[in-house]
């Protein structure tokens, strides 16, 4: 009889942050993943800058393991993507590619729409084995979901796989130590209802992200709902 076994790993809220790089550190990870000996979460491949960033990755940033039989059968790396992060993605884009003017304000506002619109994360899965795990397929054998703040289950608008060509991956090359062990990052969606602009308060449950199959199920958990809705720094009241 097989024994599964969750580790999750899960921060409580943190202080405000002024160092920012790390938000950008940690998103889009790798595609591509092989030999991998065990499940090191993202965490301890992360090359930390200061004490601030620290605090900020460990705002947006939850790590799940499933075992069977003492056996790694699932790794799970999730970060949200809140407007700090966003923010910082635009900056580092505006840097490196010299964007300016018009163009500029247009990928800022491209995403304060995206976030007003859906609860996006960055997702960085290993199954076990060097077979990718396909979250995106529809014959997927496994299956995520979002368990929102009024308790809730909500199955994802969308999931992209991220290309390690991608130009934002090779700037994270430059952060990061062990991406080669992940078999698979994308980004996955869920649609979300736009309380701030409603002025509604979040709700009391807090947000669950799960990844479940036939052996057992992985959840992570962020406690604090308001991440999900507010802009923080335009809201540094709200906590």
């Amino acid at each position: 009889m097989g024994q599964n076994t969750t580790k999750t790993r899960t921060v409580r809220r943190p202080a405000r942050v002024v160092g920012l790089v790390l938000a950008v550190i940690v998103l889009f990870g790798c595609t591509s993943a092989r030999q991998r000996g065990e499940p090191t979460n993202l965490a301890g491949s992360l090359r930390f800058r200061n004490e601030d960033t620290f605090r900020y990755f460990h705002e947006v940033y939850r790590s799940g393991n499933l075992y069977q039989d003492f056996r790694p059968v699932m790794v799970v790396d999730a970060i949200y993507e809140d407007m700090q992060y966003r923010r910082l993605y635009v900056n580092m884009l505006k840097e490196r590619f010299l964007i300016e003017g018009k163009e500029a304000e247009r990928l800022s506002a491209q995403q304060r729409e995206q976030f007003r619109n859906s609860m996006d994360f960055l997702v960085l899965v290993w199954g076990g084995t060097n077979d990718r795990v396909n979250l995106h397929k529809g014959d997927a054998s496994w299956k995520v979901y979002l368990r929102d703040d009024e308790g809730d289950l909500i199955a994802p608008s969308k999931l992209q796989p991220i290309k390690s060509k991608e130009p934002v991956y090779q700037f994270l090359k430059k952060y990061f130590s062990g991406l080669d062990r992940w078999s698979e990052v994308m980004r996955i969606s869920f649609p979300k209802l736009d309380k701030a602009l409603l002025k509604q308060t979040p709700g009391e449950h807090p947000f669950q992200f799960i990844v479940t199959g036939v052996p057992g199920s992985v959840t992570m958990q962020w406690e604090d709902a308001g991440l999900f809705y507010y802009d923080r720094e335009e809201n540094a009241g709200r906590r």
